[in-house]
């Protein structure tokens, strides 16, 4: 769908900021940070008409406004997302990964280990859909989106059963990277996916909150893809 400048001027605010900091996002934070050339009022009517839609919603606690599902979708297909890249540094630490000393599978492991350590987030290898390896998942339990101990239970149980889940996946995932975000993806609704398939039958997937940085995690996707 098509959106008017200014209301996808201040969905991107807010969807970045929310990324950034994990608060509510107000019409008098975005006027002060923002660089806006137009009244407070008119963003609080902006704001209401971007939840109206079903873009953004607000917590029963807070009088400032988070981004929805749909709201991530629509921020998301508006990324150039081709253009996103890693910083050399990086992609150093990325390359000093890998040894030629041990074997490919173990070599793809310490690779995803560097791909959690930049990113903040977990990653899953699946060498097949039978054969699925995973790091990072003490990063997904540090958000403040998986505080509450139901919903570490049922992250927990996710991974539990990994494969089933990495299987389902397995039927979306293309050669080139995609976002699953939320209900898209078979883990969990709360969650957003980058993956990809490699080789002749292994698939990369990069898990995260919502509210993850969609440019640099695909951006290190594309990445992983050529060194794998």
């Amino acid at each position: 769908m098509c959106m008017d400048n200014r209301k996808e001027k201040l969905l991107t605010m807010v969807i970045e900021s929310y990324i950034k900091n994990a608060e509510p996002i107000g019409s008098k934070f975005l006027v002060s940070f923002g660089d806006l050339d137009f009244s407070e009022a008119t963003v609080r009517n902006e704001l209401r008409a971007l939840e109206e839609e079903g873009f953004l919603t607000h917590p029963h606690t807070s009088a400032g406004r988070i981004p929805t599902e749909k709201g991530y979708r629509y921020y998301v297909d508006q990324l150039n997302l081709e253009k996103s890249h890693i910083s050399k540094n990086d992609y150093k630490t990325l390359t000093d990964s890998l040894s030629e000393d041990i074997d490919y599978e173990l070599s793809i492991k310490n690779l995803a280990k560097a791909a959690v350590e930049l990113s903040n987030e977990t990653v899953i290898i699946a060498f097949s859909a039978e054969k699925v390896y995973y790091t990072g998942l003490s990063n997904l339990f540090h958000k403040s989106e998986f505080g509450d101990l139901a919903v570490v239970a049922n992250i927990s149980h996710v991974f539990d059963n990994c494969e089933d889940y990495v299987e389902d996946l397995f039927a979306k995932v293309e050669d080139s990277p995609r976002y699953f975000i939320g209900s898209e993806n078979p883990f969990d609704e709360m969650l957003s996916v980058v993956s990809a398939r490699f080789g002749k039958e292994g698939m990369i997937a990069l898990l995260g909150p919502k509210r993850m940085d969609y440019k640099y995690n695909f951006g290190l996707i594309k990445k992983l893809l050529e060194i794998m």
